[in-house]
């Protein structure tokens, strides 16, 4: 299954070459630990080994090789890991596709990845049937799928370090999605920081309810309790009713949210449930700054923002847990550099914002590549720093600030405005639930704010006080010109808005304060 010398990271023993190696070695430690549990059934380590052993040789009998792409078409579940685990077992690549995915989307990425076949939940058949055929995705399975789990002993093969396990499809919003291509190293390191930052050990019980077909809920909770031997408790979809009783049952020590969910947390009245937890972290991105110290009073833990994209495999920058501060996404991670530089790649004094390249002194501990796509992975690894695409500054104290997607940038008056902390600002009102800022076309060239504004239950508002709430919160020209209330907004599968989608309403039935003005 792989060849290599072991290593021994914050304590723990680490089999090099594989994510297969190191889940036979924790079998056979930990044999009948707990490893995984998801609504009311646990699963063992030794089980999980058996059970994605089972998947490899089912795909293997019906010809999967070494290097083959399998798709998965699935939402968070235990067959979800023994499929993405069998795969890896098998030597193959698994592209797990996003659940929400239908039409054109859901073709693209089955067709570009060259999957040969798929394993696909029963609910989203019917989308799978929908869309044009595909000649290269030879075969379907349906979960439950009691076909893959018939006992059988895979062929054992050779797996290395820098082997593809997955190719993650990022968003598209601007574009085809592009294919990140993401080797076995790439899991194993960040697990294995995971578990070195946050000091965890195998008492540790790390909580996700983030989709499992996307990078975070695989890297930064699955790989950690590999590495240190603890377990998983996996839930669905994040439900702000059901969130504090899953962490109860549970017993939770580490939960990885994202910062959207943390607002929606603070507007919720505080409960026995929630005052019992025993949460020691979580981590979350982008973190509310007015938030943070409350929320950790609140909830009596610590939250640690960080930053990182699929293609910096999840983490880049983070926070450390001895001295986090409030409104940064940290320093680089031990073994990453992080610099900001301006349009011309020249370096950023401290305090002035430009485009955060972030690269890894590990090799495969970053993407391998886009998928098919040797252009764009020359144009974003361009003098050997990966470009983020997203604008940032440092602090004179070398923590970094996280100011926006540069596709979310708004330019007002030649200015460049920040959509997040428009955001931050009018969040902050005690009746806002969540809000969304747009740039929307203006009649003098360049753009206009508009926000887009959900609010509390039982709330009321007026357009014209949510301007003069963000007056002398913000500067003149970040103000919003046009407000529209909504009762919520287009998502993601993980609960990201789909700001792209609300840039095409373009200004729509907005209320807009100009022609307030001129009345």
């Amino acid at each position: 299954m792989t060849s290599g010398v072991e290593t021994v990271v914050a304590g723990f023993t680490l089999p090099a070459g594989s994510v297969p190696a190191l889940i036979a070695a924790r079998a056979a430690e930990h044999t009948d630990r707990t490893f995984v549990t998801f609504e009311g059934e646990s699963v063992s380590y030794a089980q999980l080994h058996e059970r994605s052993g089972n998947v490899a040789a089912a795909l293997q009998s019906r010809g999967i090789r070494p290097g083959d792409r399998v798709a998965m078409l699935m939402t968070n579940s235990l067959e979800f890991l023994y499929v993405f685990f069998g795969i890896a077992r098998a030597g193959a690549v698994s592209v797990p596709v996003n659940a929400s995915s239908v039409g054109e989307g859901l073709h693209y990425t089955l067709e570009h990845s060259g999957a040969v076949g798929i394993v696909v939940d029963a609910e989203l058949v019917a989308n799978l049937d929908r869309i044009d055929p595909l000649p290269e995705l030879a075969w379907r399975v349906v979960t439950p799928a009691a076909e893959l789990l018939v006992p059988g002993t895979p062929a054992d093969v050779e797996i290395g370090l820098l082997d593809p396990m997955s190719i993650i499809y990022t968003s598209g919003t601007t574009g085809p999605p592009k294919g990140v291509v993401l080797s076995h190293t790439s899991y194993l390191n960040t697990g294995r920081y995971f578990v070195k930052h946050y000091g965890l050990d195998s008492s540790d019980v790390l909580h996700t309810c983030l989709p499992l077909f996307h990078c975070n809920a695989q890297q930064c909770t699955v790989m950690p309790a590999l590495v240190c031997g603890g377990r998983v408790a996996l839930n669905g979809k994040f439900s702000l009713s059901r969130f504090w009783g899953w962490i109860d049952e549970s017993g939770a020590t580490v939960t990885n949210l994202l910062g959207s969910m943390l607002t929606l947390m603070e507007k919720r009245p505080t409960d026995e449930v929630e005052q019992r937890n025993r949460l020691r972290f979580m981590a979350a991105a982008p973190v509310p700054e007015a938030l943070h110290r409350k929320l950790e009073e609140r909830f009596g833990l610590q939250i640690v923002e960080g930053y990182g994209l699929t293609e910096t495999g999840t983490m880049a920058c983070k926070n450390p847990v001895s001295d986090t501060r409030s409104g940064t996404i940290g320093v680089a991670i031990d073994h990453d550099e992080v610099k900001i530089v301006d349009p011309q790649g020249l370096e950023c004094p401290p305090g002035v914002t430009g485009e955060i390249l972030a690269r890894t002194r590990i090799p495969g501990a970053f993407m391998t590549e886009y998928f098919r796509d040797p252009e764009k992975t020359a144009e974003a690894m361009r003098g050997g720093w990966f470009h983020t695409g997203d604008a940032g500054y440092r602090r004179e104290d070398g923590y970094h600030v996280f100011v926006d997607r540069m596709k979310d940038t708004i330019r007002r008056r030649g200015e460049n405005i920040s959509s997040f902390l428009v955001e931050k600002a009018i969040t902050a009102h005690p009746d806002i639930q969540e809000a969304a800022a747009v740039a929307v076309p203006s009649e003098l060239s360049e753009d206009d704010v508009k926000i887009l504004v959900v609010l509390k239950p039982g709330a009321t508002l007026e357009p014209a006080e949510v301007v003069e709430w963000a007056r002398g919160r913000l500067a003149e020209h970040e103000v919003p010109r046009y407000v529209e209330f909504r009762e919520d907004f287009p998502r993601t599968e993980t609960g990201r808005i789909q700001k792209y989608a609300l840039r095409g309403e373009g200004v729509g039935a907005a209320w807009d304060r100009e022609k307030e003005v001129a009345r």
